[in-house]
C-alpha cells in the first residue's frame, strides 16, 4: 500500500472549514435547537416512566449534535480528500467513477434497509418518535450522498441562492421533521399528565 500524504489533504480540509457560510451556521443552529428540544423530550420521557422513549430523544440529542459539528468541521471533505488522495497514490483514480456510484447505492439500500427496520423497531411508539426516525434518516441519507461527492450531485444540491443552497435547505428540511417531532412529543406527554 501507498503512503498517501496528509499535508495537501488538510490544506483542501483546512480550506472548506474557513469558507463556511451563512448557511452552515444557519444549519449548525438548527441541529443545536433540535438536540435541545430532544433532550426536552428525553426529560418528559423520563418523568413520564418511559424509557425507551427516553433513551430514543437523548440518543437523538446526542447524534444532532454530533451531525451540527461535523456541519461545522466538514468532516465530509476531508474523508473525501483522503479517499481522493488514497486513490492517486494506489493508481485506481481513474475508476474512482464506478467506486463512488457502487458507494452511493450501497449506502442508498443501506439507509433505506434501516429505515425500515427502525420504523418496524419502533412501530409501537407514538408517532413523534416514528416522526423522528424519518427526520433522521432523511439527514441521514442526504449527509452520505454528499460525503459521496460526486460533482453532479454538488452541482445541483449548491444551487438556489448565493447565500443558502438548495443542499442546505434539504438538509435542514430533515433537521425541521425532527424538531417538529420533538415539539409534538413534549406536546402530547405533557396533556397526558
Amino acid at each position: 500500500m501507498t503512503y498517501v500524504g496528509t499535508s495537501g489533504v488538510i490544506d483542501e480540509w483546512y480550506s472548506s472549514i474557513r469558507e463556511a457560510d451563512l448557511a452552515d451556521w444557519v444549519t449548525v443552529a438548527a441541529y443545536l435547537f433540535a438536540a435541545l428540544l430532544s433532550v426536552r423530550a428525553a426529560e418528559r420521557a423520563r418523568r413520564s416512566r418511559q424509557a425507551r422513549d427516553a433513551l430514543f430523544w437523548r440518543t437523538t440529542a446526542f447524534l444532532l449534535v454530533m451531525l451540527g459539528i461535523n456541519e461545522l468541521l466538514d468532516l465530509q471533505t476531508l474523508l473525501t480528500s483522503l479517499g481522493r488522495a488514497h486513490a492517486k497514490a494506489n493508481g485506481w483514480y481513474g475508476e474512482h467513477r464506478k467506486v463512488q456510484y457502487a458507494f452511493v447505492l450501497a449506502l442508498g439500500v443501506a439507509t433505506l434497509l434501516a429505515a425500515t427496520a427502525m420504523l418496524w423497531f419502533f412501530r409501537r411508539m407514538p408517532l413523534s418518535v416514528r416522526m423522528a426516525v424519518c427526520g433522521l434518516c432523511f439527514i441521514a441519507l442526504f449527509v452520505l450522498l454528499r460525503a459521496a461527492s460526486f460533482h453532479h450531485l454538488d452541482e445541483f444540491f449548491g444551487g438556489g441562492a448565493p447565500d443558502f443552497s438548495w443542499r442546505s435547505l434539504q438538509e435542514v428540511a430533515g433537521i425541521l421533521i425532527v424538531i417538529a417531532a420533538s415539539a409534538s412529543y413534549t406536546g402530547v406527554r405533557s396533556s397526558r399528565r
